[in-house]
């Protein structure tokens, strides 16, 4: 009986076969299409351009779905405008209490103040006019601490102590009635000689947020 030699299995196969093995593969490679034009890519990219197509045709509808089809991002949320600042003479409003600014007034170094005093600022004073209307349901008086004055720069002013030595200190003290409103309440501030005015800042009572109201 004649010996056969086993043909060795192909993982088997010695060093010799390698290069005859790696030319083969590089053949069946050849021969193989590229993986875009494999079925599996072919339809979905099919669709994709015919989605684009589609929109397109139709003046650019449905954009939304065109930026997901093409991977472009959304477009951005379109911002609301916010209101302006007030501004003197306009109403503002913060709690019960609603302020119209009505001037500013730069008397300098000194003012007179009630029973015929002279009242004397350690920079010089600036006084911002103010009417105010109770539109709440009930009585409350206007708070001259906690109004606030900022220059152009944000430096924060509070009232000058004297402010309840002006001859409009009744006006912060009495109550005002739902309804009722109090009109040229001089609120005092004392300032670095020619400080630029940014904005006042109003204030129901101390503890609200306040509202602004530019003095520019």
């Amino acid at each position: 009986m004649n010996d056969q030699k086993a043909v060795p299995a192909p993982e088997f196969a010695s060093p010799k076969d390698a290069p005859a093995q790696a030319m083969a593969q590089k053949a069946r490679s050849a021969t193989s299409p590229p993986w875009y034009k494999k079925k599996r890519f072919l339809l979905p990219s099919a669709l994709t351009v015919l989605l684009v197509i589609i929109l397109g045709a139709n003046g650019g509808l449905r954009s939304d779905l065109l930026n997901i089809a093409t991977g472009d991002p959304q477009p951005a949320a379109t911002k609301v405008a916010v209101p302006g600042q007030p501004v003197i003479g306009s109403k503002a409003v913060d709690g019960k209490f609603e302020f119209v600014v009505t001037g500013v007034e730069r008397p300098g170094k000194t003012m007179p103040g009630k029973n015929g005093t002279t009242l004397t600022a350690k920079g010089e004073f600036v006084v911002v006019k103010i009417n105010v209307t109770n539109i709440g349901t009930i009585g409350q008086s206007l708070d001259c601490r906690c109004q606030v004055l900022y220059n152009d720069k944000g430096t924060r002013y509070s009232p000058s102590p004297v402010i309840l030595a002006t001859k409009d200190a009744l006006k912060f003290v009495r109550n005002i009635e739902p309804g009722e409103s109090v009109k040229g309440a001089s609120v005092l501030f004392d300032v670095a000689p020619g400080t630029k005015l940014g904005f006042v800042q109003l204030h129901d009572t101390p503890e609200t947020v306040g509202v602004e109201v530019a003095l520019g």
